[in-house]
């Protein structure tokens, strides 16, 4: 258990908390998956297996999809 700094009252509080002793507002970091970039990496992901399964069976717009995923998984990590 390690002390971690409050970022709305500077104060001291377990990194274990949820919420400051103090001041009573959340110290934990959010989890990516609820941030936008977190949500377009996923999507991204999903539209490149749904791409790379249409292009293994040899439909049309598989490798047409490859190219939108990509953008999609790379806005993501620059967001």
């Amino acid at each position: 258990m390690a002390l971690i700094t409050c970022p709305s009252c500077a104060a001291q509080t377990s990194d274990t908390a949820g919420t400051c002793t103090h001041c009573g507002n959340p110290v934990r970091a959010v989890a990516p998956i609820r941030q936008l970039s977190g949500k377009l990496a996923l999507i991204g992901v999903v539209v490149i297996a749904v791409a790379v399964i249409g292009t293994a069976l040899g439909t049309w717009w598989g490798p047409a999809a490859l190219l939108p995923g990509i953008a999609l998984f790379m806005m993501a990590k620059f967001l």
